[in-house]
């Protein structure tokens, strides 16, 4: 910490320079001036943090330096020194912000705690300067997430109006007064071309890719651009240079935001090479309406299953859906006894003349699945009566089970549909499925007990006595995918878990068996679109 001591009077000056050990106390002392004139030329040359002043001196005045310093550094902190109890003095000195107003004669020790005192407010007040630009930092850092929190939970309909507005203006957002508002939800067609360029693993950087490319392409065009819940890119478009209450205007402002979609599903296709499909709600004149708009685009989007992909599906108020022609016990019968006897061709032709009496003369996403969930709660009946276990006959095909919306177009639902009769008639006709049930899990077993190592089929293959080849096509058979991606997935989810959990990131990789600290990084980043630095990150 630096000091500057001005005062007049030689031997005070040098008693004061001199007499007091400053270096001990971690103060040098920089410089000393007789006069105002000097002091300031001084304090321009030598910047000190605290200035132990006179008041009365000649040529310029202490009061009138002080003044002049706190000017250009208000952080310096400044101590008078006076021979005259003089109110008027000391109030000017208040009106300064001066630290210390000290009466002549002044001790030595009493000089000196008042410059160490100057000395721990400059800590305090550089430590409280610090802390506030740190906390601007993280603000500006935490800032565009905090805005897509904001947009979600608005979309949602989580707010009321004033918190709509209170909320944003926080977070930095200008939401327009009196406009039109109108809501669009975009996601990526099922990616099931094999000879494409992405495949249904990529998913998540297909949606992330999107995201980017929305933001790029309509970065003029007034909306905001976030993500929902499912990742899906949500475009909240609005308009105030039109009147809400006129239906022209309205119109006007639906045919553009139709426009806008359109070429931005033009542009995925163009540099993703893949296709996306849209909804979109109708128009409302409120912010606090977005949300009613935003579960209008959701459910046009869920229309994509009747009209195919590629497409902008505006919303129209839906149909009462048909009732399912009164099931056709006798088709129903055939479809069960193909199944439960792992016929699997005549299962097959069932399940196409069923598709196409059900489905494909289906006009709403909702007949869609009324129809399909018929036909998997078919599924589940058998297996149940059957006492099996649905996850060990169609593997990762349950998720769907779960979810039949996820089932986005025809014909992503029939490719499902015969992928889990294939399973199933895989499954009745492997009269062994006992002892091959037993291998595949003495292999999971082995797995979880050597996972800081680098797993190989063979390895384990040799330890359990059987062929690579068999044991490789049995396990994706019985699991849905093949080994290397069991252990790939199963050494991700736990890096995920440890991450979250507070485990360091190299400490990780090497207990789950990466020597290669980059590659480690490639996989846990392809398998959830993150790095584990991020995880890290978001954690800290």
């Amino acid at each position: 910490m630096n000091l500057m001591i001005v005062e007049d009077e030689l031997r005070l000056l040098n008693n004061l320079a001199r007499n007091i050990p400053w270096e001990e106390h971690g103060i040098e002392l920089v410089a000393t001036a007789g006069n105002g004139m000097d002091a300031l030329i001084l304090f321009d040359q030598m910047k000190p943090n605290i200035v132990l002043l006179d008041i009365h001196m000649p040529d310029l005045d202490g009061l009138s330096v002080a003044k002049r310093i706190a000017q250009t550094d208000p952080l310096v902190k400044i101590i008078l020194l006076s021979g005259h109890d003089d109110f008027k003095y000391a109030q000017i000195a208040i009106e300064l912000h001066v630290m210390k107003y000290l009466l002549k004669p002044s001790g030595n020790t009493e000089v000196l705690q008042a410059v160490l005192e100057a000395r721990e407010s400059i800590r305090s007040d550089l430590e409280a300067k610090y802390n506030q630009e740190l906390m601007q930092k993280k603000w500006a850092e935490h800032l565009p997430r905090l805005q897509d929190i904001f947009y979600q939970s608005w979309i949602e309909g989580k707010y009321a109006e004033w918190e709509i507005e209170q909320r944003s203006r926080e977070l930095g957002i200008t939401l327009p007064v009196n406009a039109l508002w109108a809501v669009t939800v975009v996601d990526p067609d099922p990616l099931t071309n094999p000879e494409g360029r992405f495949s249904a693993e990529d998913i998540m950087l297909v949606k992330i890719s999107l995201l980017g490319i929305a933001k790029e392409f309509l970065d003029k065009v007034p909306c905001f651009i976030s993500t929902n819940h499912s990742s899906a890119t949500v475009l909240v478009f609005f308009d105030y240079t039109r009147n809400g209450g006129d239906p022209s205007s309205a119109n006007d402002f639906m045919a553009e935001v139709h426009l806008h979609t359109t070429r931005l599903l033009s542009v995925l296709k163009e540099f993703l090479k893949i296709t996306a499909s849209a909804g979109i709600g109708r128009a409302c004149d409120r912010p606090n309406s977005v949300c009613d708009s935003y579960r209008e685009a959701c459910l046009a989007l869920e229309e994509r299953v009747v009209h195919g992909h590629d497409i902008v599906v505006p919303y129209r108020d839906k149909r009462e859906p048909r009732s399912i022609v009164a099931a056709d016990i006798q088709r129903e019968q055939v479809l069960v006894h193909a199944l439960e006897t792992g016929q699997r061709e005549k299962a097959i032709a069932m399940i196409d003349k069923w598709v196409h009496v059900y489905v494909d003369q289906a006009m709403t996403s909702d007949e869609v699945h009324q129809n399909i969930l018929h036909l998997s709660s078919l599924f589940v009946r058998i297996i149940q009566l059957k006492g099996w276990s649905l996850k060990e006959i169609v593997g990762s095909h349950i998720t769907y089970f779960y979810n039949l919306r996820a089932l986005t177009t025809k014909d992503q639902t029939l490719q499902w549909l015969y992928e889990v009769i294939d399973r199933f008639c895989l499954y009745v006709n492997d009269s062994k499925h006992n002892s091959r049930h037993e291998l595949i899990r003495q292999m999971i077993e082995w797995v979880d007990s050597s996972i800081n190592e680098d797993i190989g089929l063979h390895e384990v293959a040799s330890k359990l006595y059987i062929n690579a080849s068999y044991l490789s096509r049995l396990f994706k058979q019985q699991m849905g995918q093949s080994f290397t991606s069991y252990i790939v997935e199963r050494k991700m989810k736990l890096a995920m878990q440890w991450l979250t959990e507070g485990m360091k990131v190299s400490e990780t990789a090497e207990l789950l068996g990466y020597r290669d600290f980059s590659y480690f990084t490639k996989v846990f980043r392809k398998t959830w679109g993150v790095t584990p630095a991020d995880v890290k990150n978001k954690k800290a």
